[in-house]
């Protein structure tokens, strides 16, 4: 069963084209052309509308739900469809 982040991160994934990318400053990852939002008060968070560590894109990654193309970049896997 995956966490509400993990379903919070496919969903995010499978809504921007099927892909996540790596937030320049940090362990963050979130969608292409992001926008930014007001500060949250937090310093370890990005200012962008969503995002999630890389241990959540990493925990998607080793249950076969998304791949990394590259170290900045990663798509969300196709389900096989079985006729």
């Amino acid at each position: 069963m995956l966490s509400i982040i993990q379903q919070e991160a496919l969903e995010q994934a499978r809504n921007h084209g099927g892909k996540l990318v790596r937030w320049n400053h940090g362990g963050f990852w979130t969608y292409a052309g992001v926008l930014p939002k007001t500060r949250n008060g937090s310093p370890r968070l990005p200012d962008v509308e969503w995002c999630c560590t890389t241990n959540t894109i990493f925990a998607l990654v080793r249950r076969g739900y998304m791949a990394m193309d590259d170290w900045h970049t990663c798509s969300v896997v196709q389900e096989e469809t079985h006729e």
